[in-house]
């Protein structure tokens, strides 16, 4: 029995490594970039390489994109504004750790080197930002929801750009600087590893890679679960009718405010991460052109799917910082003057992509498969009508003839 179950056991391994090996190499390669683009930086005399700080952005995005893709691809509600939880939480993170913040003398709550409580507490406060937006868009839908959103992220860059002499009588405050504006907050609080002592830096980026790794790994798990929950199949039964789903007793209200909620809390925990990363936060880092670049790595990856959702951000965020600089570089290595850089033409290329895949695969890259089926579903259906009319016109004209 036991010799038995022993060769079941290395069978399944087996099973398993045949059917995953080009996911466990991906793995292996992404765990191991930092070294490996060091290794081509030293072998090509810095010619090829130093790509880590890039990937550090692009793992960012890819989280942003995990947390919209609960708020879209989950629950169905088109969110416009997703950068302003963003901004909360890259502020919160630099308003409550950073040793010298703009209001002076006062005290911040947590000391200089307490990144994981302040990580925590952005998401926090994130969290009950999602919260707030939500409560007064529950009767909204479609367009409608999404105009509030688009206003949400609107109004949050300007508030903050603009809270730089708050008065409160009753707290004392005549005048207090909390933002400082354009110039920004900063430095904010840097990852320290417990019990080692090692605090991160802006000179060895690997350390910051590797943490949004951990982040980007524990959040494709979180997501997953979220999907096979009864609250992740509440929001799919709400994404696809609404109606449908309060009649079968699903309390829509709970389940949009926690749509909301837990996409926010995402983006709180990415946006503490980037601002303690770039060592500042300043709002024009949280336009509207930030959310629409989210929204587009959602649907180019493929709604409803995590990985969809990662492989989004890597291709949008990757294009745009890696690939369009590196052929820049090389057409002006090679001497060709074009009268142009292509990296100007970034948002041109964005958008003929775009219309591509609407055009082409409107489902995403690596779409969810009950979302792909929706779509070649209502695809056939609508051939097939087609083909019943011209049916019946030939037939009408056959009678009259």
């Amino acid at each position: 029995m036991a010799a038995a179950s022993q060769t079941e056991l290395s069978n399944g391994w087996a099973s398993f490594l045949r059917k995953r090996w080009p996911l466990i190499a991906l793995a292996v390669f992404a765990a191991l970039y930092p070294f490996i683009d060091t290794l081509l930086l030293n072998l090509t005399q810095r010619q090829v390489g130093g790509y880590t700080g890039s990937f550090v952005n692009i793992i960012v995005f890819s989280l942003l994109a995990l947390g919209l893709n609960i708020v879209i691809g989950y629950a169905g509600l088109l969110d416009l504004g997703y950068a302003a939880f963003f901004a909360i939480g890259a502020y919160a993170m630099a308003l409550t750790t950073s040793p010298s913040p703009p209001w002076g003398p006062f005290p911040v709550p947590f000391p200089f080197n307490y990144f994981w409580v302040g990580i925590i507490f952005a998401a926090g406060i994130a969290m009950f930002s999602g919260l707030l937006l939500g409560s007064p868009t529950i009767p909204l839908r479609g367009d409608y929801l999404a105009i509030v959103t688009l206003g949400f992220g609107e109004v949050v860059p300007v508030l903050f750009r603009n809270l730089t002499c708050v008065t409160i009588p009753f707290l004392g405050w005549d005048c207090i600087d909390i933002t400082a504006g354009e110039k920004g907050v900063n430095p904010i609080a840097l990852p320290t590893i417990p019990f080692t002592g090692y605090t991160f830096n802006k000179i060895d980026l690997g350390p910051w890679y590797w943490l949004g790794l951990v982040l980007m790994v524990f959040l494709v798990f979180f997501n997953q679960r979220l999907e096979r929950s009864r609250l992740g199949r509440s929001w799919m039964a709400m994404r696809e009718d609404e109606d449908a789903a309060a009649a079968m007793g699903i309390d829509t209200v709970r389940v949009k405010l926690l749509a909301f909620m837990m996409g926010a809390t995402i983006s709180g925990f990415a946006g503490a991460y980037y601002a303690s990363y770039i060592q500042g936060v300043f709002p024009s880092t949280f336009e509207f052109s930030t959310s629409i670049i989210i929204l587009s790595a959602v649907i180019l990856g493929g709604i409803g799917n995590p990985y969809g959702a990662l492989l989004g951000g890597l291709v949008i965020v990757g294009v745009d910082t890696i690939l369009l600089p590196t052929l820049d570089g090389i057409i002006v290595q090679s001497g060709i003057d074009i009268g142009f850089g292509i990296n100007n033409l970034r948002y041109g290329l964005f958008g003929a992509t775009l219309i591509l895949m609407m055009l082409f695969r409107p489902e995403g890259l690596l779409p969810n498969k009950a979302r792909a089926r929706e779509f070649h579903e209502a695809e056939e259906e609508e051939k097939l009508s087609g083909v019943d009319a011209a049916e019946e016109e030939l037939a009408r004209e056959s009678g009259a003839g």
